[in-house]
């Protein structure tokens, strides 16, 4: 280090000193850097042998024992779980009737709690039918909702979805293309924030996304920057937003799937930074014969960010479900009386649960088990917003789940494999077990060598404990055969084998051979159509029949002889 001009002996001391305290600082500074490292290493790496010694020897074993390849991960299994108790639930579900009792007042419907039973329903409905009704309350009260968050990867995700119908694994594609484009933000987040340092680029690129087709025709309005920027809820990456690309961006030359999502985002961010909804919910509640019936409305008092999704929404080809418009309430006063009004019953049902889109599975995957985790763990719920989609698209591929529409419904294979594994698999509840032991080791509080010695006794002890199954277990993922028709000597299903069409009675002989001569000498294949229709009808119109005699091709009816012995015989009823 050089001075222009030379230090007295105290002064080059006390340099000497502060940049030995420099040295010390950034070492010490490094030495703490490599400790945290070091743990958070350390948990990452007890995550990932974790995940591979369990996943690798259930995985194995249950495909062993039931003779059919059946993955088991700590992730997947319990969302194939989720998907399974939802099937269960809607499958074992019983609709239950009930009733409300309606009154027409002026310029509204006040109705009655639920009544089970029919009779009670009608003689309500008759003691208030032409009778007085007082109002004895009304209740006014203002209400705002907040403006949506930025979107990360998995309300992105839900949002496309519900919109678009597309599936995560569609619209990680495709917010991937738009980042590899400059057109996206890094769309592998978990966070719904901006950092502090991003606000005046973001005040840029909501003036971008306000100047974008349907945009374009929203009301000027002042967004509020600062409601998108928090540096404490922002991790690895910031929420997903367009970037300043987006100005010189030819949206016409984006594949429909690009454009779709960009539009997505564009609106969230416009939306994130409008003011909130605000509305006055009004409650009227009246008096029948003693009997109480409410009338519920809303009057909106600014549209706010909502304004925004509605132009967004009119713009689509096909209009996603929306809420009823509300409906405000006449100005009812308190004492206020009705005569003569009109009253009616109206019937009404239960509704089961509804089954799992990747909307609402993915919601059910970000909270699974979270109340069970640590405050601070690094993951919370089930997998995380980038490997979610993948989770998804294996069950699928697996043949565990299926996807009918928007719902995805698991398979009998998939039920079967939920019912064979251990609640221990199955469970959300590993994962949090885990979470809480990674956290304390990325802490310095936990000990790696006796986490991993937990997981190898934990594998040790479902080897040994699933080693066997039942013979009515492994039937379970057997596959299913198709009958083609009912034995004609004991009833039971007959089903087609590679060789044969066999009863499944095995005490029972009954089998007919799609090799039989009498079918390769007429040169025709002894087809699953032929047997089903002579084990129908005893009998099966064939066309294309040679004669034994003569050569010549003719269309014939085949009739089954069976006579009961070993072998099935058959003749041929007519010639034409």
């Amino acid at each position: 280090m050089k001075f222009d001009h030379p230090l007295t002996r105290e002064q080059q001391h006390l340099v000497e000193q502060n940049i030995s305290l420099i040295h010390w600082t950034i070492w010490k500074y490094i030495d703490v850097k490599e400790e945290i490292c070091g743990l958070a290493y350390q948990s990452a790496l007890c995550r990932q042998k974790a995940d591979w010694l369990i996943g690798i020897n259930a995985s194995r074993l249950f495909s062993v024992l039931y003779h059919r390849t059946l993955n088991v991960g700590r992730v997947q299994t319990p969302t194939l779980a989720m998907l399974v108790d939802r099937d269960s639930r809607i499958t074992l579900f019983r609709k239950e009737k009930y009733h409300h009792v309606r009154l027409v007042l002026e310029g509204a419907e006040a109705v009655s709690e639920k009544i089970t039973a029919p009779e009670e329903a009608e003689s309500l409905r008759a003691a208030c039918a032409g009778a007085s009704v007082r109002c004895i309350s009304v209740t006014h009260e203002k209400k705002k909702e907040a403006p949506p968050k930025l979107y990360d990867l998995t309300t992105l995700q839900r949002e496309a979805n519900r919109v678009f119908s597309y599936t995560a694994k569609q619209t990680l594609d495709y917010a991937q293309s738009l980042y590899e484009k400059k057109l996206l933000t890094y769309p592998r987040t978990d966070s719904r924030y901006l950092t502090v340092d991003m606000a005046e680029t973001a005040s840029v690129v909501l003036h971008l996304a306000a100047q974008v087709p349907p945009f374009d025709a929203c009301p000027d309005f002042f967004p509020d920057v600062a409601a998108l920027v928090n540096d404490g809820k922002v991790s690895d990456h910031h929420a997903i937003i367009p970037t300043l690309e987006l100005e010189k961006a030819d949206l016409s030359e984006l594949t429909v799937g690009e454009r779709n999502t960009l539009l997505l985002v564009c609106r969230e961010l416009l939306c994130a930074a409008a003011e909130p909804y605000a509305y006055e919910a009004a409650t009227a509640a009246f008096d029948c014969g003693g009997h109480t019936f409410t009338a519920k409305g809303r009057r909106i008092l600014s549209e706010g960010w909502r304004e925004i999704d509605h132009i967004f929404r009119a713009s689509l080809k096909e209009q996603p479900e929306d809420e009823a418009e509300p409906i405000a309430l006449p100005n009812f006063t308190e004492g206020q009386t009705f005569d003569q009004v009109d009253a009616s019953v109206t019937e009404h049902f239960t509704a089961p649960p509804k089954a799992y889109t990747e909307d609402t599975l993915l919601a059910a995957m970000e909270t699974a088990g979270k109340e069970d985790m640590p405050e601070d763990a690094e993951r919370k719920g089930l997998g995380t917003p980038a490997t979610r989609a993948a989770i998804l698209e294996k069950l699928v591929a697996a043949g565990f789940v299926e996807r009918r529409g928007k719902s995805l419904i698991p398979t009998k294979a998939g039920i079967n494999l939920v019912t064979v594994l251990p609640d221990t698999l199955t469970s959300p509840m590993l994962t949090a077990e885990w979470e809480q032991k990674l956290t304390a080791i990325a802490r310095g509080e936990g000990d790696p060598a006796a986490f991993m010695a937990g997981i190898s006794e934990m594998t040790r002890e479902l080897v040994k404990t699933y080693s066997h199954i039942s013979e009515e277990g492994q039937k379970l993922f057997a596959p299913e055969r198709e009958t083609v028709g009912l034995c004609p000597r004991c009833g039971k299903p007959v089903y087609e084998g590679k060789k044969n069409f066999y009863c499944s009675d095995r005490s029972c002989q009954f089998v007919m051979w799609k090799n039989d001569r009498f079918f390769e000498q007429r040169g025709k294949v002894f087809s699953s159509k032929i047997a089903a229709a002579l084990l129908k009808d005893g009998k099966a119109k064939v066309k294309g029949l040679r004669s034994l005699r003569t050569g010549k091709i003719y269309d014939g009816t085949i009739v089954l002889a069976d006579t009961g012995g070993k072998y099935v015989n058959y003749r041929v009823k007519k010639q034409t």
